[in-house]
């Protein structure tokens, strides 16, 4: 296969190096609300901007997102979804571009508790930025990354994607061989400190699609500046 590949591209020159821009974000306080009358549930999207793939912290930082709200057994999901009801699919995720990235919380929620869900979710945000996780709980989320990522390179073009990625950020030759053993190694006090220092509610952008006259007074609790 190699040599094929060189037989068949050695005569294509080199083009000019690519042309990419990060961009320089920072986060907004703010809440924007888009009026849609008549709707059974609210869209929620909570987030603000967390370093990039290529910042040290970036996989202590996805265990935390992974324990937060990024798996079907997290707290956020637990609480909103089994205990509350109030929906069926929350789930947190960090957004990677081109050493950029995000972290939100997204949610479709019933109208009458839309609220009630934005005080859930800080309330978790908070509770996580004050108080370690146990250590059971920590390696339960350490195994399911441990195993998704094994899943996730069981094939030929999934490995590839993951090798682009690399290459992409540039990561280094080192960072899947090393993964497993980086997320195992974050401990309780890592997920707490990663929640404190970049998941911070005060610091976010609160976007809700929803029906503005039954859910204006639930959100004026979380208006920038609000007592």
């Amino acid at each position: 296969m190699k040599k094929a590949v060189a037989t068949a591209f050695a005569a294509w020159s080199k083009g000019p190096e690519a042309l990419i821009h990060a961009p320089k974000v920072k986060p907004q306080h703010a809440l924007d609300l888009t009026d849609r009358p008549g709707a059974a549930q609210s869209v929620l999207l909570v987030g603000l901007p967390v370093p990039d793939p290529t910042s040290p912290d970036a996989v202590p930082l996805a265990v935390t997102n992974s324990l937060l709200g990024g798996s079907f057994g997290s707290r956020i999901t637990s609480n909103i979804r089994e205990q509350k009801g109030y929906t069926y699919s929350p789930r947190s995720e960090i957004s990677r571009r081109y050493h950029d990235a995000y972290w939100v919380e997204s949610a479709d929620v019933t109208t009458q508790f839309t609220g009630p869900s934005l005080k859930e979710i800080f309330g978790e945000i908070d509770r996580l930025s004050k108080e370690a996780p146990g250590d059971a709980e920590l390696k339960g989320i350490q195994r399911y990354m441990s195993g998704l990522f094994v899943i996730q390179n069981s094939s030929r073009s999934a490995l590839i994607g993951q090798l682009r990625y690399v290459d992409f950020q540039g990561l280094g030759e080192d960072y899947l061989k090393t993964y497993i053993q980086k997320i195992n190694a974050v401990t309780p006090a890592d997920v707490q400190k990663q929640t404190a220092e970049y998941i911070k509610p005060d610091q976010m952008t609160i976007v809700v699609v929803g029906d503005k006259a039954k859910i204006s007074a639930q959100l004026a609790p979380f208006v920038p500046g609000a007592k």
